[in-house]
């Protein structure tokens, strides 16, 4: 084997990313995940045909979310060997630390890949960063982010890292799929707003909630729908300010993915609160379905691909600020029209094909023969950025 990858979990936006690289890289190419899936995760993910190895996994859950430790890492690298590693650098799993320094031993070249950013760990205790310089500084080879936070991340905790060394593989909705799901089909948006992830404090629910019902006030109606699962606990308060203020609301449920599209198309809006995400795939979602989009700065989708005034909003989180900006959106349908153009034009520059090829220049690059396939693929999503941004009004 002369090329590996090494991560968690199966999940919908990655394994359509390895069945590129697998082509792209031939037989010589394989994944290894520490699981199939989490309890939290609900979704059934259809694998791709690349050779894969799930490893037995010993599982702890910490904070409400699993760390794995797989002891049979030992024996799949010492048996094959691999000349390149991409390894999803979650530090707190035991399964990428023996990975990262046998790896070492083995003489393997390490990409480092992360979809986290300084804004979703600003909380991180002095461990956890001790934790990060080491990685960054002594483990990593060159870099893969999903966004140009990311790659702003390993920069900050490594001082010694080259732009040559930096690629991003961005996350990306199946854009593909999207628009034939879509295609030709009449779409009616029955509900103002919407709400898409798992149901959880750090999404901010409850603002979310608060928000239409001062839409409900000012405008005289509104209708949310919310997909996704998460704490009752949550819900039934989203349920009680719903009622107060006479929000028509729909609880979906976790929806697979095979059937989003029709649910994104059926908004006007997706409102996403966030406290701190990674990225928002859910973000690509609703704009590929011509979906506008608002949250917060906290999330590195934030100024890379919602652009705020030009295909949705940038916001802090503020009740009546939410309220004002939406409910001009709502009440001013060129200017609806325009956001969900830009909307989707803006999420169908994230492709799949543009993620592998991060990857793919990454692995080329530690082989000795990136060229300029390398520097496109590293400066092609920040020159899209910046046309983006270039075209919003002043």
């Amino acid at each position: 084997m002369k090329y590996l990858i090494v991560t968690d979990i199966p999940t919908p936006w990655r394994e359509p990313i390895f069945e590129k690289v697998h082509r792209k890289l031939s037989d010589s190419f394989g994944v290894v995940y520490c699981k199939n899936n989490e309890k939290r995760r609900l979704w059934h993910v259809p694998l791709g045909s690349h050779p894969k190895t799930i490893l037995p996994a010993i599982t702890v859950a910490i904070g409400g979310k699993e760390r794995f430790f797989n002891p049979g890492i030992v024996s799949f690298l010492i048996r094959h060997r691999p000349r390149i590693a991409l390894i999803f650098s979650n530090i707190k799993d035991p399964t990428v630390l023996l990975a990262l320094v046998l790896c070492r031993i083995l003489g393997t070249k390490i990409i480092l890949m992360s979809d986290t950013w300084l804004g979703r760990d600003r909380g991180i205790n002095w461990l956890q960063r001790l934790a990060r310089h080491v990685v960054y500084r002594w483990f990593g080879d060159a870099f893969v982010g999903v966004s140009h936070q990311t790659l702003a991340m390993f920069e900050h905790f490594n001082r010694r890292i080259v732009k040559e060394q930096l690629f991003l593989s961005p996350l990306c909705a199946d854009n593909d799929y999207f628009q034939r799901r879509l295609q030709g089909r009449e779409v009616i948006r029955r509900f103002d707003v919407m709400f898409a992830g798992r149901i959880v404090s750090e999404k901010n629910v409850v603002f979310f909630a608060e928000v239409c019902a001062r839409i409900k006030e000012r405008l005289g109606k509104c209708s949310a729908l919310i997909l996704g699962e998460g704490e009752d606990r949550l819900k039934t308060q989203m349920r009680a300010i719903f009622e107060a203020h006479g929000v028509d609301c729909t609880f979906a449920g976790f929806i697979q993915h095979d059937a989003l599209p029709e649910y994104y198309a059926q908004a006007k809006l997706l409102l996403l609160p966030t406290a701190g995400d990674c990225w928002g795939v859910v973000l690509n979602e609703a704009m590929v379905a011509g979906t506008p989009t608002v949250t917060t700065e906290w999330t590195a989708a934030a100024g890379e691909l919602v652009l705020n005034g030009y295909n949705g909003y940038v916001l802090p989180l503020d009740v009546e600020v939410w309220c004002i900006a939406i409910s001009k959106l709502l009440s001013d349908h060129e200017m609806w029209e325009s956001f969900s153009k830009a909307a989707k034009a803006s999420a169908g520059e994230y492709t799949f094909e543009k993620a592998a090829q991060g990857i793919v220049a990454a692995m080329n690059y530690l082989d000795g023969h990136g060229g300029n396939q390398t520097q496109q693929s590293r400066t092609n999503l920040k020159d899209v950025s910046q046309r983006a941004q270039s075209q919003i009004p002043q």
